[in-house]
């Protein structure tokens, strides 16, 4: 699971492992897979909020068509 901008892992990013901490899950992953609205499970890629941003906070439609144009790279 990484953003599909910046290839962090949600344990690469302060935000996810404190939502971890601060919602008692087990992982800065599970924090993504349960809270981060930007996750879709098919691809296992979400948009960290940093990158969000920096896209233009696009509706889902369009995050989601980045995921597919992803899907056949090694990332």
């Amino acid at each position: 699971m990484k953003c599909a901008m910046c290839n962090r892992e949600p344990h690469e990013i302060r935000e996810y492992v404190n939502l971890a901490k601060e919602n008692e899950y087990p992982s800065a992953e599970q924090a993504v897979r349960y809270e981060e609205g930007t996750f879709h499970p098919t691809y296992d890629k979400f948009l960290c909020t940093d990158c969000y941003i920096k896209a233009g906070q696009p509706l889902m439609e369009d995050v989601y068509e980045l995921y597919v144009r992803q899907k056949g790279s090694v990332n």
